[in-house]
């Protein structure tokens, strides 16, 4: 038995390899149920998934002061030897156990596609313990295992060996790591691989014998070698704070926050509206702006985040964004958005990959830019939109390819929308879709590696090039993408999210049960605070003063998309008024709401845990905001140590009880607290 322990983990690995002992010796608990710690993939010919199990080879192992080195000259397949050797080093740090494993393949007539590692088999979790993963900024599974179960593939895959679900960072995954997180301990895994290559985070179910671990695609060919780390698994203490300032702390040594202008960091709402649809009809003319303008003034919407305003319509002729005479001509464009901007902001969208195949731009450089499977396929797409009929939505959808990042030509187009934007007069441009995780490149031509596994990371790269391009144009001009990604946050001014994050798992309604949010976006504005994130599906007048209020409580900027963004909020009374009154309390705060650093629950704590409560810091101050919905009144005081009481005003109806922190909220109602750090002796 190898074994590296200090005060606060043991770490025990058997003779054959096998992960025995992961505990936190903090609380005793134990997270390894001594299952393999790798798995391997290769092709032969036509062959594919051909695996190679750790436990079929007894390794070399040898033991130092703070590292256990396994070693497999060759590895055992089907009861032959293949020379693939692998070795695997783990080192003990603080709390954390730091693992990488090196591959060479030495095989001839092979491709060694994936690498299976670091593998916990036998997951041992405690009942209170649930995942927390970063999917579209973060997600809470409250039972992993019951997650995997309904991962049945059907006649996709081998369901009768094992179930398994997955999600891929960078892109669907906005961090590479994951936490099974518990009150007071937890287990973090982490890739800390500032390669930024694609990493699988995935779950398994071997009968009742419960699995998680990464996976990576490294496609060597006969000869190659390489060697992937960090990855760290860490039986922590504390609660998931403890696991984000983990991975905070990595990420320090590579994410610059990012700088957006003022106009950005102050903006509260967007109404996101497009002009022309898909399916040719148009909801507004250019000369409609200043309507479009004035009806957002009602609720305090300072921004125009403008889709479909091109010639061919949303979604239709990318990346030829040519503007459309019917809607009212360059003229009648730049003057709406002059107007709109005595007082607020235009934003341009584009597409940040897709290809319309009807354009001309694919008839003429297409084929070259599209991305390729490993058969030279274009990687394709299609959208299903339509208005009242059903013919469209059936058969006329249109069909797009995606462009590489890497290709020029692409790079060149997305150049050619800021210029646009700049000649327009907006303040800022839209690439949609840029931030998401993209499929692996296969064509040689584009001068990647083929396969080529950092799409995601290129496509942040672009970001970076096209933020620089913008500021180069205009120092002023602000540039968003869409999805959430660490990696590429940084390198813009705005991320406009991928789903909303105030959709409830209960029905909290009916039964006045305090809401479960199924999305987690408290676990990427804790860790990135300074990233700015829209909310997004409030389309109509439903449920408006929580969802609302959720926004507030997160520091979420509100983006308005009434009736899936084919009108404005003056179609929604209930929303307008409400958005008025939340916009008026954003300006009110904005040092703290809009300027201010989210802290999430650190610093303050409240005495009723059926009310939602986060704070955000300036300077000095802290600002407490205190909401509840589910019941007709509660109470709750609001302590802050180390602060004095400066302030509150809020939304609702607001009662003090006693002192200015203890208050009665009832129903919707939203309180923020304003605190000033005591002075020291």
């Amino acid at each position: 038995m190898a074994i590296l322990e200090n005060d606060k983990v043991r770490l025990a690995i058997d003779e054959r390899g096998n992960l025995t002992e992961l505990v936190n010796r903090e609380t005793g608990s134990n997270y390894a149920g001594g299952g393999m710690l790798w798995r391997l993939y290769f092709q032969r010919g036509e062959q594919m998934d051909r695996e190679i199990l750790a436990p079929d080879t007894v390794p070399e192992i040898a033991i130092d002061a703070d590292t256990i080195t396994l070693h497999y000259p060759k590895v055992n397949y089907q009861g032959a030897a293949m020379a693939i050797a692998v070795t695997v080093r783990v080192k003990l740090a603080d709390d954390e156990t730091r693992w990488s494993i090196e591959l060479r393949n030495n095989e001839p007539d092979i491709i060694l596609r994936e690498c299976q590692f670091p593998l916990v088999r036998g997951l041992i979790l405690g009942g209170r313990q649930e995942l927390i993963c970063s999917r579209l900024g973060g997600k809470t599974i409250h039972s992993i295992r019951d997650a995997v179960k309904n991962s049945f593939t059907h006649y996709v895959a081998s369901d009768h060996n094992f179930l398994h679900t997955d999600m891929s960072y960078p892109g669907q995954c906005a961090t590479n790591c994951y936490v099974f997180a518990g009150p007071d301990e937890g287990l973090y895994c982490g890739c800390h691989d500032e390669t930024f290559a694609h990493t699988l985070h995935m779950f398994r179910l071997y009968g009742d014998d419960l699995e998680c671990g990464f996976a990576r695609y490294p496609s060597l060919a006969t000869g190659a070698a390489l060697t992937v780390d960090t990855f760290v698994l860490s039986p922590y203490s504390g609660d998931w704070h403890a696991a984000a300032r983990k991975y905070r702390a990595w990420a320090d040594a590579w994410f610059t926050p990012p700088s957006p202008p003022k106009w950005v960091r102050t903006m509260k709402a967007w109404h996101r509206i497009i002009m022309k649809h898909q399916y040719g009809e148009v909801h507004y003319r250019y000369d409609q702006i200043p309507e479009i303008h004035d009806d957002g003034l009602r609720a305090g919407i300072d921004a125009l985040h403008m889709f479909g305003w091109w010639k061919g319509g949303m979604d239709n002729d990318n990346p030829q964004y040519t503007i459309d005479e019917t809607l009212g001509g360059r003229e009648v464009l730049a003057r709406g958005i002059e107007a709109f901007q005595q007082d607020g902001s235009v934003i341009l969208y584009a597409n940040g990959r897709l290809v319309d195949v009807d354009s001309d731009f694919y008839r003429t450089f297409g084929k070259k830019v599209s991305i390729k499977d490993k058969f030279g396929a274009e990687i394709r797409d299609a959208y299903r939109f339509r208005a009242n009929g059903t013919f469209t939505g059936h058969f006329g959808n249109r069909t797009f390819t995606a462009a590489c990042p890497y290709c020029d030509e692409w790079f060149d187009k997305m150049k050619e929308v800021i210029d646009t934007a700049v000649a327009l007069g907006c303040k800022g441009v839209f690439f949609d879709q840029l931030g998401f995780t993209e499929f692996p490149c296969f064509d040689k031509s584009h001068g990647h590696e083929t396969p080529d596994m950092r799409m995601a990371w290129r496509k942040a790269e672009l970001t970076r090039q096209l933020t620089e391009y913008a500021r180069s144009r205009n120092p002023e001009m602000g540039l968003g993408i869409e999805c959430i990604t660490d990696v590429s946050a940084q390198h813009c001014d705005f991320v406009h999210s991928l789903s909303g994050f105030c959709d409830t798992e209960t029905d909290w309604e009916n039964t006045g049960e305090k809401p479960v949010l199924g999305l987690f976006v408290d676990w990427f504005r804790y860790t990135f605070p300074e990233v700015i994130i829209t909310d997004r599906e409030i389309r109509d007048d439903t449920d408006i003063e929580r969802r609302v209020n959720h926004a507030l409580l997160k520091g979420l900027r509100s983006d308005v998309e009434i009736y899936r963004c084919r009108r404005t909020i003056r179609e929604t009374p209930i929303y307008e008024a409400y958005l008025k009154k939340a916009n008026a309390l954003r300006e009110r705060y904005s040092d703290f709401l809009l300027e201010g650093r989210y802290v999430d629950t650190d610093g303050f704590t409240i005495d009723n845990d059926q009310f939602e409560a986060r704070a955000f810091l300036n300077g000095e101050r802290m600002a407490v905001v205190v909401t509840q919905s589910h019941m007709d009144s509660g109470n709750v005081t609001v302590t802050a140590d180390g602060y004095d009481f400066v302030e509150r005003s809020g939304l609702g109806e607001i009662r003090e009880n006693g002192s200015p922190t203890r208050l009665t909220l009832n129903r919707h109602a939203l309180a923020v607290l304003v605190f000033a750090k005591q002075a020291k002796d």
